[in-house]
């Protein structure tokens, strides 16, 4: 984020500074824009991902693996997804935008309840616990923070997350 500026962002497009303002307020927007392509793209990498999978722990898990993927091969767009805007403050988003997260998570939460018998609030729940734990692994491996301490591939720890978090769901009997 420290690296992107108009000018920088027109240098790289071939145009004036001055063009970018004219398309976008200001840059908060043009980082809104770049998210918005960000999550769309990470929705359809996990979909294409997931999408002919048979319905069991295995698709949970490849969609569990798609989303620290996705973070490792586009790891500045994923980054900035969840940096703070440029100017500091924090805007409602847009309608659209919020509609691409939410069928990001209906994604998941659709995801669970093909693949484990458990109801619709339980999947809600559960997606974004999940999230958060993808998301942590992602962040830590990312910054290498895992690697000092001794962890191992990142799909390692999504398969004992995963089968820890299995094992407690067939243990109460969903």
């Amino acid at each position: 984020m420290d690296g992107l500026t108009a000018r920088a962002l027109a240098d790289d497009i071939g145009y004036t500074p001055g063009t970018i303002y004219n398309i976008y307020k200001n840059m908060d927007a043009v980082v809104l824009d770049i998210n918005f392509a960000t999550i769309g793209s990470l929705f359809d990498y996990c979909d294409t991902q997931t999408a002919n999978l048979p319905a069991d722990t295995g698709k949970v898990k490849a969609l569990a693996y798609a989303y620290v993927d996705f973070a490792h091969q586009y790891t500045r767009a994923w980054e900035t997804v969840f940096a703070v805007p440029a100017s500091g403050t924090h805007h409602p988003l847009p309608e659209a935008y919020e509609a691409r997260l939410g069928a990001l998570f209906t994604l998941i939460e659709t995801t669970l309840m093909e693949c484990l018998p458990i109801s619709m609030r339980t999947a809600r729940s559960s997606a974004r616990l999940l999230w958060a734990c993808l998301h942590g692994i992602t962040v830590l491996t990312l910054d290498g923070r895992l690697k000092r301490l001794g962890a191992d591939h990142p799909h390692k720890m999504i398969d004992e997350l995963l089968h820890n978090y299995l094992s407690g769901f067939e243990e109460s009997g969903g």
